[in-house]
């Protein structure tokens, strides 16, 4: 209710982070009662005529402001001390208005509960303290152990009163809650505040000896909460250190569980500060365990340099390189996700080589072919139920293929291609040699991505990668998902549908951010971004919203690795949206050294220009950014491959078919007409992805060789084709591209109806831009007479 929060509370927080996060909401203001539903409610209740009741109402209304419970408490107030009774004389309910007004009672409703609770028995009080240090609710099991003890032996007797008097109330099952936020705060005032930590502490104690030993479920959260309260007093008690630190860590742990990151910090800060000054030389595996936890929540929790000191120190106290392992691995984790990706690929290096790997600096391109082909052959020949029934049992092992993966994530974003590919394939040949892990699905789909790059064979990557998925599910890769889809999606999703693709990497965001790694949840993002752009998937309004939002968390979570894509992404929509007029942002688009074959965003950003140019029209950039990236993948410097090159090679054809209208050429009718051919294979193994750009190429193509009935038939199956698989936008642009050609061979009717399907398809889209195109378009009609 709005008089029942203060301006800071958090609910005005949640509600601006849902409205960010574009989350539909509906605000009801439950203001208070206004005075005369007020007197109409009292009048019902005391069953007195309005006019009669008005001047009771009207100082119930001067002390509770309308609000309807404390209505209810006042009025129950006034009853239980004779200042509003039933007169049998009169048989009507009576009240002294002079000793109402003269009651100094505040306007919170603080004081009456305060007075009626103090009035209670001191069992039933003791219940109230108890609830209150709890929070607004309790289940019963905490009761039942509490009863337990002799201090709070009666304390669920005492449950069906504190429910009858109106304080407290069931919530579902077996579950107390008290009845108002005001209830409880006037119960926890019931503890002096200089005893509340006391309270509970010794509340916490209780639990904590009786539960000791046992599974109790989250009730080991309450104990801990309750007792951390109290940590000056556990100082004191030297004997309860290791037990209490122990339940901090229990604590911990199941917080990171439920993705609690942040209250998992804490109870494990709370267990830290109890450990001794040489907790390493006492206590080496509750140190480890401990740090390790620690670094965790900490880097879920966006406390990235908090998370790499805790990750040092261990690094320096453990005693062996065995424990060292999963602290090196997080470390080059959060180096990655902070941008630091030189450094992230120098730790996977430096372990591997202590683990005995060699790390060569350089790789020649024709080594690194010979190894993707031995390395194809050899899993051609292992591959089978033998080879997946057989598990990499070395701890250490497994570690290696691990950080080849990881070290590999890191390369992408400044070593060339065959380097890459060249150890990978090293990661592959270990688990063919040795068995499947965890960490070998991974793998694969790595080599799988490397396959689609060198464009020799994308059926076989495409088997590859769907094989790693399925091994996938045999291993526990709840916290690899998001991981693994990123790296599938990466690999070959031209080959799988677009929009289910964008779909499915939102799923993984979000799994990503609860399990701690937000860098690959981000990517997750960049890539479903993509995947929407390409297939139209979005309305283009609603993906400029959601795109804002991810911006807006990346404040908080500083990934910034992907904020550069991210950024990209963002003009790409605004441009198609209204050229950036009114939807353009002051962050500026990065680029990076335009030299530096190492720089893997270029092909991303030159992907995104020839997208952005073409759909505005400019046709001779369009074609500068697509030479640009097709000269990346034949000089081996794009990682992206096949993947971009598909999505650029239909805006570049089209291009180069808008300059053969103006003037036949040979040699870029040729182009066209290999990219045709070139997308006839492709379009037997992504046929939902590929079929309507293909058509429509063969559309305007035999429109230009003059075979008119065969050119129509195309643009119609290429529109059918784009409806069918939902690209809103390229069924647009099928429409818009027939009705030009109908209008150049002299067919106005047909067209005019070409061009309102395509503004019709625009519109959906929520392009501005193509809108007011063909919106010309149909005014040129309207001025000709056409209708």
């Amino acid at each position: 209710r709005d008089n029942e929060v203060q301006v800071g509370d958090a609910i005005f927080d949640l509600i601006e982070n849902l409205d960010i996060s574009n989350v539909p909401t509906n605000k009801v203001s439950l203001a208070g009662l206004d005075q005369k539903d007020l007197n109409e409610m009292i009048s019902d209740a005391l069953c007195l005529y309005p006019r009669i009741s008005k001047s009771l109402s009207d100082i119930v209304f001067q002390k509770t402001k309308g609000n309807p419970f404390f209505v209810l408490e006042f009025m129950k107030s006034l009853q239980s001390r004779g200042l509003l009774q039933y007169d049998s004389s009169q048989k009507r309910w009576v009240w002294n208005e002079d000793a109402i007004r003269a009651e100094e009672i505040t306007d919170n409703v603080l004081y009456l509960l305060s007075k009626k609770m103090n009035q209670l028995s001191d069992e039933m009080q003791i219940l109230l303290k108890v609830m209150a240090c709890f929070g607004t609710s309790t289940n019963e099991s905490v009761f039942e152990y509490l009863s337990k003890s002799p201090q709070y032996s009666g304390i669920l007797d005492e449950l069906e009163g504190a429910i009858s008097v109106g304080f407290v109330v069931e919530d579902g099952v077996h579950v107390y809650k008290f009845a108002h936020d005001k209830v409880r705060e006037a119960a926890y005032d019931l503890i002096p505040d200089s005893e509340r930590k006391q309270f509970h502490y010794n509340l916490g104690k209780v639990l904590h000896s009786i539960c000791d030993g046992n599974d109790v479920g989250d009730t080991i959260l309450v104990i801990a909460t309750q007792i951390n309260h109290g940590r000056d007093f556990i100082l004191k008690d030297d004997e309860l250190c290791l037990p209490i630190v122990k339940l901090n860590m229990s604590a911990g742990k199941m917080s990171i569980d439920s993705c609690r990151h942040k209250t998992a910090y804490a109870y494990l800060e709370v267990a830290s500060s109890l450990l001794p000054n040489d907790h390493w030389e006492s206590h080496y595996d509750i140190s480890l365990r401990l740090g390790f936890m620690m670094a965790s929540a900490a880097n879920s929790s966006c406390k990235y340099n908090d998370a790499e000191m805790i990750l040092r120190r261990i690094l320096k106290e453990a005693r062996c390189t065995k424990d060292k392992l999963p602290s090196y691995f997080l470390l080059s984790q959060i180096l990655q996700a902070q941008g630091k990706v030189v450094d992230a690929y120098s730790t996977c290096s430096s372990i591997l080589t202590q683990l005995g790997e060699t790390i060569p600096e350089t790789v020649e391109p024709v080594e690194a072919v010979a190894t993707i082909r031995e390395t194809l052959r050899k899993y051609d020949e292992v591959y089978g139920d033998d080879w997946l029934g057989k598990k990499m049992e070395d701890y250490t092992l497994r570690y290696v293929v691990r950080f080849y993966a990881q070290m590999n994530t890191s390369a992408f974003f400044f070593k060339v291609p065959h380097i890459i590919s060249y150890f990978v394939c090293k990661a592959v040949e270990l688990s063919l040699n040795n068995g499947v892990c965890q960490h070998t699905p991974l793998s694969l789909l790595q080599l799988a991505n490397v396959v689609i790059r060198s464009g020799s064979n994308a059926s076989f990557a495409h088997r590859i990668a769907k094989n790693a998925m399925t091994l996938s599910e045999r291993f526990d890769s709840t916290d690899q998902m998001a991981e693994l889809n990123l790296t599938f999606y990466n690999a070959v999703g031209h080959l799988e549908c677009f929009q289910l693709g964008a779909q499915r990497l939102r799923v993984c965001f979000e799994s990503a951010l609860s399990s701690g790694n937000a860098n690959i949840g981000f990517f997750c993002a960049v890539q479903s971004f993509n995947f929407s752009i390409f297939s139209g998937e979005k309305e283009l309004g609603s993906l400029l919203k959601e795109i804002d939002y991810y911006l807006h968390l990346l404040e908080t979570y500083k990934s910034e690795v992907s904020k550069k894509y991210i950024l990209c992404s963002r003009v790409t929509v605004s441009l198609l949206i209204d050229k950036g007029e009114e939807t353009s942002t002051e962050a500026k688009e990065y680029q990076g050294d335009l030299s530096d074959p190492g720089n893997t965003f270029l092909d991303t950003y030159y992907c995104h220009q020839v997208l952005r140019n073409f759909w505005l029209g400019y046709g001779e950039r369009c074609r500068h950014f697509a030479q640009k990236a097709f000269d990346r993948i034949q000089q081996g410097m794009s990682f992206h491959g096949t993947f971009l090159l598909h999505i650029i090679k239909i805006f570049y054809a089209l291009n180069l078919i808008d300059m053969l209208k103006k003037k036949l050429n040979p040699t870029r009718q040729k182009e066209v007409e290999e990219i045709i051919e070139s997308m006839k294979v492709t379009v037997t193994l992504a046929d939902s992805n590929i079929r309507n750009k293909l058509e429509l190429l063969q559309a305007e193509m035999h429109g230009l060789g003059a075979r008119h009935q065969r050119a129509v038939a195309l643009y119609n199956a290429s529109i059918a084709s784009a409806k069918k698989s939902k690209f809103i936008h390229e069924q647009g642009l099928a429409c818009e591209r027939a009705g030009f050609y109908h209008k150049r061979m002299g067919y106005s009717r047909d067209a005019l109806v070409y061009f309102q399907q395509a503004h019709a398809c625009y519109k959906e889209w929520g392009s501005i831009v193509k809108i007011d195109a063909i919106q010309r378009e149909l005014d040129v009609f309207v001025s000709n007479g056409n209708d």
